[in-house]
């Protein structure tokens, strides 16, 4: 039985009076791995006994929407109870921002409260789907902007996206082993020297001083109270949040993007910095089309004290862009504290006589102007049929004072004392108005009052600062991993030669413009051969990823061993050196003797 990690309401206003509508969202939970062998009851009765069978739909909310062949609609709109029109799981990656919730997230928006002319326009359509009008834009723009900012749904997509960080395959997984494994090997890995002279994860710059660093004018996203007006492009991480917050052994990833995203081509360098230096702080860098994934660990050493807890530092992205002079920075605080298991706190029981209401979040309150809705999280201790009963014995009223344009709000039912106050950003409102709220709870000869204070602001722009910053440039990493494919065996990058189905890896040296290649064979015979074997066991695709995962981290280590050794024997002119024909003999050879230890471990 499926079961919900957030199912709420929300009622909201459209502009230009067309009425108001009521949106549930829920989160179905994600569902435990049993760990089960697939039963081969469902199975058709003619299939051979190697015949790989397509997986069936696994996604947690398959059972609220269609079958995959039929779509993939996750939200639904509807008038009289029946459905006129639906949007499918893109608008909750695109829209939302929220990818990690897109398979499990069911949104219904009911229309019914709209005005006659509104819903008029709207049917004008075909019988599939709303007309595409003025009614419908304002709608498409109310729902996003109801549910774009709402702090349950973003809690549950940290969620997510810290217990899916472990499951990522590909890439990401085997350049996070193998920075592990190069660091462990040797603890200078990457880290000799300052700035281009040396690739590496991170720029050392020794807490900041010495000739690596320089004031001068760089560009940040910031409000008015800093820096003069500069131009775009500027940095932006996402999810965009002021404090980067680790624990222990566990990788949290953020994507750094220019805005506009279009600028991403003009990078001419980016390096990653910590001020003060964390050395066990683990970083992998991945390019991706917009942008660049930044991944941190701590790495906790054994005997670490807990006294040393919390460690904060200061993580700073640096970019230079072709045709801008002044770099382009993103500096976030980073907080590592130690993990601890939390036990939930015994709910407290709910009064037939309500004592007090007030609001639980965090303030100041800040309002964007044009933005997405505010959600102010509200709890009382009386119980929810006091205000929903028929008739309700206690009513809960909002008054808004506002110097200017007064916005659109809208209060939530009680959910086991808890309860929203949404507040739209109306573009009518004035950066710098405060605004006061205040909310009654009024009883049978009791009011309850609590009250808070939001402020107007812009968005973020483009800020000139005066800030110390490295001279220097781009840190790259050690290595830089590329793939071959059958398509590419033609390619001269094997040993300086054409590839073949017995060669498991190569590298090219690093040279003054680039870094230690390290290429990886995926289509060899024997790894090839692997594969088919592990699919016709009809294991589970993680599993299958983390094993072709391990192999390959393995080969590019022994290469990238390879590589130091041959460096330094090369220091030694008397001693002879290692042939290509030597070390293609030596990576075969690691290849067959690791693919065979993994068969017979399995």
């Amino acid at each position: 039985m499926a079961t919900a990690d957030l199912d709420k309401t929300l009622d909201t206003i459209l502009t230009e009076g067309h009425g108001n509508i009521t949106i549930r969202v829920v989160v179905v939970a994600k569902p435990e791995a049993t760990g089960a062998a697939p039963s081969t009851d469902d199975n058709p009765v003619d299939a051979d006994p190697d015949e790989i069978l397509p997986d069936k739909n696994k996604r947690a909310n398959a059972s609220f929407m269609e079958e995959p062949k039929r779509g993939k609609q996750c939200c639904v709109f509807l008038i009289n109870g029946q459905r006129q029109h639906a949007w499918d799981n893109v608008f909750i990656q695109r829209d939302l921002d929220l990818k990690y919730l897109r398979n499990r997230m069911v949104v219904v928006v009911d229309c019914d409260g709209l005005e006659p002319h509104a819903i008029s326009e709207l049917m004008c359509g075909h019988r599939l789907q709303f007309y595409e009008g003025d009614v419908y834009g304002a709608l498409e723009q109310r729902v996003i902007a109801t549910l774009k900012a709402d702090p349950d749904l973003r809690r549950l997509e940290e969620e997510a996206e810290e217990d899916i960080s472990s499951l990522e395959a590909g890439d990401e997984a085997v350049k996070a082993a193998l920075d592990q494994l190069i660091d462990q090997h040797h603890d200078a890995a990457g880290r000799t020297k300052h700035g281009v002279t040396q690739p590496g994860q991170e720029t050392s710059l020794e807490n900041g001083t010495g000739p690596f660093t320089q004031m001068q004018s760089v560009v940040v996203e910031g409000d008015q109270a800093i820096g003069v007006v500069a131009a775009d492009p500027v940095l932006q991480l996402r999810p965009d949040i002021s404090t980067l917050r680790l624990k222990p052994n566990e990788a949290r990833k953020w994507l750094i993007v220019p805005r506009p995203e279009g600028v991403w081509k003009e990078l001419e360098t980016l390096a990653i910095t910590f001020d003060p230096p964390v050395k066990e702080m683990l970083v992998t860098r991945t390019t991706q089309i917009i942008g660049e994934e930044l991944t941190l660990k701590f790495v906790e050493p054994d005997g670490f004290d807990d006294d040393e807890y919390p460690i904060e530092t200061t993580l700073r992205a640096t970019a230079v862009f072709k045709g801008f002079d002044e770099p382009r920075v993103l500096e976030r605080r980073v907080v590592i504290n130690p993990g601890k298991i939390v036990e939930p706190k015994p709910p407290k029981p709910l009064k037939d006589e309500p004592t007090f209401i007030k609001v639980t979040s965090r303030q100041p309150i800040k309002i964007v102007a044009g933005g997405p809705d505010v959600h102010v999280k509200l709890k009382w201790d009386g119980k929810d049929d006091l205000v929903l009963g028929t008739p309700a014995t206690w009513a809960i009223n909002v008054k808004c004072e506002a110097p200017g344009v007064e916005p659109l709000y809208f209060l939530t039912n009680p959910d086991d004392g808890r309860f929203e106050l949404l507040i739209q950003a109306n573009p009518g409102l004035a950066v710098g108005e405060e605004l006061v709220f205040d909310i009654e709870a009024v009883g049978p000869g009791t009011t309850l009052w609590a009250g808070f204070l939001a402020t107007v602001i812009e968005l973020p722009t483009p800020r000139k600062i005066d800030l110390k910053t490295q001279a220097g440039g781009q840190r790259r990493p050690p290595y830089d991993l590329r793939y071959v494919k059958r398509d590419n065996w033609e390619s001269d990058t094997c040993w300086l030669g054409q590839w073949t189905g017995q060669d498991p890896g190569s590298f090219d040296e690093p040279t003054q413009k680039a870094p230690l290649v390290i290429y990886v064979n995926q289509d060899m015979d024997l790894l090839a051969e692997y594969r088919d074997k592990l699919t016709t066991k009809r294991l589970a695709e993680n599993t299958i990823q983390a094993r072709i995962n391990k192999y390959t981290t393995h080969v590019a280590f022994h290469l990238y061993q390879m590589y130091l050794k041959k460096r330094e024997m090369e220091k030694h002119p008397g001693d002879d050196v290692f042939t290509d024909e030597q070390m293609r003999d030596e990576i075969q050879r690691v290849s067959r003797t690791l693919i065979e230890l993994m068969e017979v471990s399995q």
